[in-house]
């Protein structure tokens, strides 16, 4: 312990951080928000359950309906033509779930908990553990780091990255970026064989994370140090990614990307737009632009890479692990967008948030100032 807290500023920043993150996980559980996804995730777990068909629909929707407010669950079934087609439709709405299944690992988890709990509530845990799980992550990352008077700065980037909008929403994100930041911060850390493990299990919760550990591998040979276990999670994770989707009846990368991007149809069945290179054009455009003005992950990423440009200009020094993670995550968030461009911040929450606690740790361990220097005042 003594080695962790060097002093005051170590033991307040410590405090401050666990009752933000205790402050978001009763936030997360208690005001909890209702998204239509939660109704796919538990149409899924309870797929996994052995409910079938209509049943499926029935119970999936009841579900929902006993814990949400009257006014939500109107929202969930009646705001748009999309969500009334999905509640009215059994056979609509179960063609959509195969966008849902792919994320095994947290409908897994989520499943685990329903042995507890009803698939609402379990889903609601899974939000604010992984929310207490990243802050114990954070904590022993700047702990060990010996950064822990820095703590209000990786409050600041959690909150500015959409950490407790992740942790009210019940999706993968948050889940999935635990594992995640840890691959990043284990391979930092000079853990490359648990950073491997980590990466596999991220993308097992959320596939579209085989983006980052795909580049964090080349990266890692072309710069080195390597790591095999990195590698070998890449290897895996891309095998794995090819056969849940298989099983899981995803409809594919062009289908999704057009069902995310240009319309929300109300049945998969049947429907296979042909490619067009126009479409896509239109939707990094249209999505680049989304992000610019209702969204704040751009301005988020440019503010880091001008900070990184400010601690570099001002000589500070980064292993070669720290370089590697830094350019991996350079690297992949515009590799994610051109992939599949989506808007909302929390697709790219886990990238920028691994990113400022790369940054927060260089700067505690140099203590430098970030801003440009000011020339020193000579006398007459």
């Amino acid at each position: 312990m003594k080695s962790i807290l060097r002093g005051p500023g170590d033991i307040a920043g410590g405090l401050i951080l666990v009752l933000y993150v205790a402050t978001i996980c009763a936030v997360a559980l208690f005001f909890p928000l209702a998204n239509w996804d939660m109704i796919a995730y538990v149409a899924t777990i309870l797929e996994n359950g052995g409910h079938l068909g209509h049943e499926l629909h029935t119970d999936a929707y009841g579900l929902v309906q006993q814990n949400v407010s009257d006014g939500q669950f109107v929202v969930l079934t009646s705001d748009r033509p999309y969500r009334i087609a999905q509640y009215e439709d059994p056979d609509a709405f179960i063609t959509m779930l195969g966008f849902y299944r792919v994320k095994l690992l947290y409908i897994e988890f989520a499943q685990l908990l329903t042995n507890w709990t009803n698939p609402v509530e379990a889903l609601r845990w899974v939000s604010t553990i992984s929310a207490a799980g990243f802050g114990c992550l954070t904590l022993l990352w700047l702990g060990e780091r010996k950064s822990l008077a820095l703590a209000p700065l990786a409050i600041v980037a959690l909150m500015l990255t959409g950490f407790g909008d992740a942790a009210r929403l019940v999706t993968p994100d948050l889940f999935s970026a635990v594992f995640l930041v840890a691959g990043v911060l284990l391979y930092v850390s000079e853990r490359g064989f648990s950073a491997g493990i980590a990466f596999l299990l991220a993308i097992l919760a959320r596939p579209d994370h085989l983006a980052l550990v795909g580049v964090f591998a080349v990266v890692s040979v072309v710069v080195r140090p390597w790591s095999r276990g990195v590698v070998l999670s890449f290897i895996a994770g891309l095998a794995a990614t090819f056969a849940i989707s298989g099983m899981s009846a995803h409809p594919g990368w062009w289908v999704h990307m057009w069902f995310s991007n240009v319309e929300y149809v109300p049945t998969l069945e049947g429907f296979d737009p042909p490619f067009s290179v126009i479409t896509y054009i239109q939707i990094i455009v249209k999505t680049v632009v989304r992000s610019i003005v209702e969204q704040k992950w751009l301005g988020v990423l440019l503010a880091l890479v001008f900070l990184l440009a400010l601690m570099l200009r001002n000589n500070f020094s980064f292993t070669r692990r720290e370089g590697v993670a830094i350019t991996s995550i350079l690297v992949a968030v515009p590799a994610k967008f051109v992939v599949f461009p989506l808007y909302d911040s929390r697709f790219y929450f886990a990238y920028l948030i691994a990113l400022c606690l790369v940054l927060i740790a260089v700067y505690g361990r140099q203590r430098q100032p970030v801003f440009f220097s000011m020339p020193p005042v000579r006398e007459n």
